[in-house]
């Protein structure tokens, strides 16, 4: 990976960026093996070590910004109707109890859903097995609606 020259100018508009290409490189390396794209470091020497405090508050707020996106992964699920509908009215009652800026988004609700389901799976106990019978049931009746 070869380093490109940078002017040693403090009004540098890269210098910006080359602090926030480095924070994405270091957020995509600690949280993903998989991504083997390269990105441009910044010059040691350049004057991107002469940046103000406010500068560098910036690309730190930048950089916790890329680290949160990098950090959740989109999936796209089939969710039957009754679920959803259950789902919404859950998403309702909380807005109505907390208001609508407080209440827990609907994303938050199904992970945390899946968080208990899965802990409950990982138990070895008996209701491990109760959970596993229930979802094959479920699985049935998906197999039948299609």
């Amino acid at each position: 990976m070869a380093k490109r020259p940078r002017i040693n100018d403090s009004n540098d508009p890269l210098n910006k960026s080359d602090l926030v290409l480095t924070g994405l490189e270091q957020v995509s390396q600690s949280t993903s093996q998989q991504s083997n794209k390269s990105t441009t470091k910044p010059n040691p020497n350049s004057s991107s070590q002469n940046n103000d405090n406010l500068t560098s508050i910036e690309s730190n707020k930048s950089n916790s910004q890329v680290a949160n996106k990098l950090s959740l992964r989109k999936s796209t699920f089939q969710i039957s109707e009754p679920v959803l509908e259950r789902l919404e009215k859950v998403h309702l009652g909380l807005q109505l109890q907390f208001g609508k800026a407080n209440a827990p988004y609907k994303e938050v609700i199904v992970e945390e859903a899946l968080v208990q389901l899965l802990e409950q799976l990982e138990q070895p106990d008996s209701s491990r097995n109760s959970s596993i019978n229930l979802l094959k049931a479920r699985q049935q009746l998906r197999s039948k609606r299609n």
